[in-house]
This record gives C-alpha cells, sequence and structure tokens, in this order.
C-alpha cells in the first residue's frame, strides 16, 4: 500500500524543476520547463491567493495541484484548479490528492473551486465527482500536422481583407514598426477577449497594463508566432498567437485568438489562424494543439483548417460550490 505526503511548493529552482517533471508525466509530450513555472510563479500578484503543492511518495513528488485565483477572471471566493497526475494515476492517488486539496482551500475563504479534467484521467474525475465536483462545461481538444497544411485555398480571403485595408503582421514587425504596439496589443486584447464564451454570470475582468505585459512576455514568448491584424490607419482588430514550449521545441499551443465585433463574419479570424500556421511552418513546428468548447465556432474553423480530434479529446470544466 503506498504512503503518501503533502509539500507546499516552496519557491525555488528544484521545486520549479519538480513541477516540471510532475507535469512531463501527465503529458510527456508537452510540458514546460522549469524555468516557464519559475517565471510564472515569480509574476504572480501576491494580492491574490495562489498556492500550489507536491503528493510525494517516498520523498518523490508523483503528483501536484493548484489552487489560485486570476486576476483576469477574479471573482470574490473563485479559485482556479489545476490537477497533475501521471497517466494510468492509481484511485488511492487520485483520491489522496483530492482530499488533501480540499484540506488546503478550506484554510481560505474560498467558495468555488473549477478546473478543467482530462477523461483520459477518470480515476481523478471519479475522486472529484465522489467529493461532490461535477461538469458543467465540455471543451474539444484538436491536433494539427503543421507539415501538411497547405495555405494555397485561404489566400483569397487574404487579398479580399487586404483590398479592405486590413492585413495581417508579425508581432516582431509590428514591434519594430510602431512605438505604441504594446499598448495597442493590451487594449486589443482587453476588449476582445470578453466574449470567450463562459459560463452565465462569468466575465471577463481587467488587469493593469503591467501586470498583462508580466504575464505575457517570458520565455516562452515568440514575437513572430504573434499576429494582428492591422487596419489601414494602423488599428488592432484582431490577434492570435502561438505558446511554443522551450522543452520540446516542435509543439506548440495555440493562445487566445480574437476579433473585435466590428470586424467579424469577415474573414479576419481565419487569415489570423492560417498565417499562425504558416509561421509555424517557417519554425518547423510539427504540431499545434488547441482547444475549445463544443459549441464555439472557432472549433468548427478549426476543423475546417485540418485540426483533428486527439485519441483524449475531450476535457471537463469540474465544479464545486462551497458553504451554499
Amino acid at each position: 500500500m503506498s504512503i503518501y505526503s503533502i509539500r507546499r511548493m516552496r519557491h525555488e529552482m528544484a521545486d520549479y524543476q519538480r513541477m516540471a517533471d510532475v507535469e512531463r508525466l501527465m503529458f510527456p509530450d508537452d510540458y514546460g520547463t522549469s524555468e516557464a513555472w519559475r517565471e510564472q510563479y515569480e509574476g504572480d500578484d501576491p494580492a491574490y491567493l495562489n498556492e500550489s503543492y507536491f503528493v510525494e511518495e517516498a520523498g518523490q513528488a508523483v503528483a501536484a495541484f493548484q489552487f489560485h485565483e486570476t486576476p483576469a477572471m477574479h471573482l470574490p471566493g473563485k479559485v482556479r484548479l489545476w490537477l497533475m497526475v501521471p497517466q494510468g494515476a492509481s484511485e488511492a492517488l487520485c483520491e489522496t490528492l483530492v482530499s488533501a486539496l480540499e484540506a488546503r482551500m478550506a484554510d481560505h475563504p474560498i467558495n468555488r473551486a473549477v478546473g478543467p479534467v482530462n477523461e483520459a484521467y477518470p480515476a481523478l474525475m471519479t475522486a472529484l465527482q465522489a467529493h461532490g465536483f461535477r461538469s458543467v462545461l465540455q471543451q474539444v481538444a484538436t491536433t494539427l500536422n503543421v507539415a501538411a497544411f497547405d495555405p494555397a485555398p485561404y489566400a483569397a480571403t487574404a487579398q479580399r481583407l487586404a483590398e479592405a485595408g486590413i492585413r495581417v503582421v508579425a508581432l516582431d514587425r509590428l514591434m519594430a514598426e510602431d512605438d505604441g504596439w504594446a499598448e495597442k496589443l493590451y487594449e486589443l486584447h482587453r476588449v476582445a477577449r470578453r466574449d470567450i464564451p463562459r459560463k452565465p454570470g462569468i466575465r471577463a475582468t481587467d488587469v493593469t497594463l503591467d501586470q498583462w505585459r508580466n504575464d505575457t512576455f517570458g520565455s516562452d514568448f515568440r514575437a513572430p508566432l504573434w499576429m494582428v491584424a492591422v487596419t489601414e490607419t494602423g488599428d488592432y482588430i484582431g490577434t492570435g498567437n502561438l505558446w511554443l514550449w522551450a522543452a520540446v521545441g516542435t509543439i506548440a499551443d495555440n493562445g487566445f485568438l480574437g476579433v473585435l465585433r466590428p470586424y467579424r463574419r469577415r474573414g479576419v479570424a481565419r487569415a489570423l489562424k492560417v498565417a499562425l500556421i504558416e509561421a509555424a511552418q517557417k519554425a518547423g513546428i510539427a504540431v499545434i494543439n488547441t482547444s475549445n468548447e463544443m459549441n464555439n465556432p472557432m472549433l468548427q474553423l478549426n476543423q475546417q483548417l485540418g485540426f483533428v480530434e486527439t485519441p483524449h479529446s475531450r476535457w471537463h470544466q469540474m465544479e464545486k460550490w462551497y458553504g451554499l
């Protein structure tokens, strides 16, 4: 019988490396580096709750959990969860993790916890359900074979936009051309993200420009893998980007993609996606991963571009309310 212990993560490189190692147990092909974990934690605003713990067996970290308030989605008493267990994790390990999670959260005035769990981890899903969590939203993960993508069928979209005075430009070029690029991109992101599909009653909250810079421009930032749709008057009206994990340099994760409302249904999102895939081809990226809420039109667009569902493609947003 396994004997587990719980230890809070320390803000030191050895524990950042342990987090990367645990993530690798969960995602062998798509995990972060110790440096990426360091940036994530050291860049956090201390005004917001953020705690992480290891589940250890014989002194070795075998799982981890995190609960944190999110400045950009802040509601008093609400925390986001991130739970990491190995593929094939036992019922005992998952039960230990969820019990420890709830015990640590009980030390804070938390009334709601929500976080994603993949269908590939049935023991973790079962443990959460046994503790009163329920699935409130489903997302579909898809992946693209970058080398197989042919941009030629989409050239007409880019041409039509160009005739309307809209061009798609890589961020590294804008950084050289436009002194106000950061403020304009921040404002675009701030407005466009309000329309991300969410549960009723959930809304985006604004962060400061400095906090956005701190959260955005870390070691995983790649300006050539960030596209912006720009009008002939220099307005930023759409954006999309890829995050490239340094540990696995041929796998990219799709970041936020959004277009301002007055410019939707013109093909701007499609042009941004195509430009990002072309940039990925030039960068030697083999795979792009993304996920979308099941009823989000972006899922259909991704599938039209060649994204396909993965073997374990379904993610459940698991939620529990406390003290009600």
